[in-house]
């Protein structure tokens, strides 16, 4: 207020010596306002450090941490400016879709831009960026901030201090791992030491619901966005807590972090019919269908589990490929088996471990990794060689890190429970490796196989990675299931009550989120004589409307409660030339036989050899 009284040839002096000292900082200085949306677009401004060189260049990350793809967000950029300390523009070139460079950058002072959100910006050709490595902005709603859609950096000045206040709508709360610096009613500040460490932490700005629990040793905050309110962040925050005691003992019994935020937007439009989560070294952030606590229950478990278990590898185990991303020309690390697969293998393993999940739960879904693992992907293609070319040779077989790779950290597990008699698996490998290794100490990609073997002290492990992750051996999954009690058989034919059609065959369509039917290989005996085609979208079974939030509870209570005789009676929308219309199909249940694979059961008459196996690697051990 008092400038007021400033006359303009005071204020101009004084502004300038403002922008004059400010340009001196080597400090980043960026502002957001969110309380000025244009066109669903938000301008940042950025006070920057000072530049030693005639020319710079400022780049928008073509891909980042843990999406092992390439999204180009500078593609989100417009109405680039940049400014010298008079307020005088500089002359840029746009040298692609991420980079411009500034000409007389010694004079550089400013610069604006504005920024648009991918989840809702459908003009903007090219790659679909996965909503939870994405940016929001719905005006006095949702800002959902992941800092590479919106912030860049210089060239060679990626470890400078960012500094980053947003000016916030009334009553808005961001959530974050990030600690505010300086905070009031309108503004918050936050302070983070390079680029990397801004960019591994979301921010989701909207009216709260938080709920912070204390789970060995670490705060743990629960944000929750949900537009129809169907879920509150305490109805997850049970359902978070039990999952994080769980993980606190698969860990050891303490965490290693002492604050970490599960950042979670509940989605009423899944665009593109996908959702999950993007892990981060002390958060993560969902992007998750909308449905009750209740509902989302299981989904929140094996989602929560995989992401939080990243607070070992890469948080704690990471090669330099990771330690030191580069945002725009990215070299990729070849052991996507352990961030990525590991980190799967972990998430199920501690729920089966500490009582979240029974053995025939568990079964279950080692039977769906193999049935994906081989009815999906190719399984002669080296793991490591798969990995170090994801973003392009091999852009499709990523998928298979969830598959093959949790597989791998299965059957590498018992592996090394077989060689100690019991004593060690891979929950005591990631904690020594994580001892050797650890935040700041970076490993070589080609050492890591051999710093295992000396860790382990079994040089058997050496040869497990030379023939199935570095070399094209199928995994043994069969004898390794077997040491430890558990029979594969890969088919059998067997009469089995369905739906019609296989669940492993059905897509979901982003706009109305139906779920329908892939294609004629899903579509069983009963399904033909039903009469279901490929394309069928799934409007009702019984009278009861069917999309994706609703399929599971209403398929649960088919499977439990039809019987052979009853009359079913279908509701799909059939694409019939260029309009869709519904169709009716009905028909009398009757249980056909079908082809089941990847059969997993107990087996009948265990040794001693393999229930103590079976013990070491399923059972806590007493301290």
């Amino acid at each position: 207020m008092k400038f007021r009284f400033l006359t303009l040839a005071a204020l101009f002096l004084c502004l300038n010596t403002f922008a004059q000292k400010v340009s001196q900082n080597a400090n980043y200085q960026f502002f957001v306002d969110l309380t000025k949306v244009q066109n669903d677009k938000l301008e940042v401004s950025l006070i920057t450090p000072k530049i030693l060189k005639d020319e710079v260049v400022y780049n928008m990350p073509k891909i980042v941490p843990g999406t092992y793809a390439n999204y180009d967000f500078g593609r989100y950029i417009s109405d680039f400016k940049a400014f010298d300390v008079a307020g005088k523009s500089l002359s840029i070139d746009k040298l692609d879709k991420n980079s411009y460079k500034i000409k007389g950058a010694k004079k550089l002072n400013k610069i604006t831009y504005l920024v648009d959100d991918t989840w809702d910006s459908p003009e903007i050709a090219g790659e679909y960026v996965f909503e939870p490595a994405g940016t929001d902005i719905e005006e006095n709603k949702l800002f959902a901030i992941n800092s590479h859609g919106f912030f860049g950096y210089f060239s060679d000045l990626k470890r400078q201090t960012y500094e980053v206040t947003f000016t916030k709508p009334a009553g808005f709360y961001g959530a974050s791992s990030l600690t505010v610096a300086k905070s009031d009613a309108k503004n918050d500040t936050f302070i983070v030491p390079n680029y990397n460490d801004l960019v591994d932490a979301p921010i989701m700005y909207s009216i709260p619901d938080t709920t912070t629990l204390k789970v060995g040793g670490a705060d743990i905050l629960i944000s929750v966005y949900s537009p129809n309110k169907k879920a509150t962040s305490a109805e997850i925050a049970q359902n978070v807590k039990t999952l994080l005691e769980a993980q606190k003992e698969y860990l050891g019994g303490t965490l290693p972090i002492k604050k970490y935020a599960f950042v979670i937007v509940l989605s009423d439009n899944l665009k593109n019919g996908s959702y999950g989560a993007l892990e981060h070294s002390y958060s993560s952030f969902y992007y998750l269908p909308e449905s009750s606590s209740e509902e989302l229950s299981q989904t929140i478990k094996d989602v929560c589990s995989h992401e939080f278990f990243h607070i070992v590898t890469p948080l704690s185990i990471h090669s330099v490929e990771i330690g030191e991303f580069d945002f725009n020309n990215p070299k990729m690390s070849k052991h996507l088996w352990m961030y990525e697969g590991m980190t799967e293998y972990a998430a199920g393993h501690m729920q089966m471990k500490y009582n979240l999940i029974d053995l025939p739960k568990y079964m279950d879904m080692i039977k769906s990794k193999i049935g994906n693992m081989n009815g999906r992907y190719k399984d002669d293609i080296p793991f490591t060689v798969m990995s170090a070319d994801v973003l392009d040779k091999y852009k499709d077989q990523y998928p298979n890190v969830y598959e093959k790779g949790a597989l791998i950290g299965l059957c590498l597990d018992i592996k090394l429970r077989q060689l100690s008699g019991g004593k060690y698996g891979t929950q005591n490998l990631m904690q020594d490796l994580s001892k050797y290794y650890g935040k700041e100490k970076s490993f070589n990609d080609n050492e890591l196989f051999d710093k295992i073997t000396e860790v382990t002290k079994f040089p058997e492990i050496r040869q497990f990675f030379a023939k199935y992750v570095e070399g094209k051996e199928p995994l043994p999954i069969e004898e390794t299931l077997r040491s430890v009690g558990i029979d594969y058989l890969k088919s059998r034919k067997k009469k089995e009550k369905t739906l019609g059609y296989s669940v492993y065959n059905l897509g979901i369509n982003p706009e109305s989120k139906g779920v329908f039917i892939i294609d004629e290989d899903g579509i069983d005996e009963f399904g033909k004589k039903l009469g279901f085609k490929a394309g069928d979208e799934l409007v009702s079974l019984n009278g009861k409307k069917i999309d994706l939030t609703t399929f599971r509870t209403e398929r649960s209570e088919y499977m439990t409660n039809a019987k052979d005789g009853d009359e079913v009676n279908y509701v799909v929308l059939r694409k019939e030339g260029d309009k869709k219309a519904e169709v009716k199909l009905s028909g009398k249940l009757f249980t056909p036989e079908v082809e089941e694979k990847n059969i997993l059961s107990p087996v009948e008459n265990p040794s001693e050899e393999q229930l103590r196996l079976q013990q070491a690697w399923l059972v806590p051990a007493i301290n």
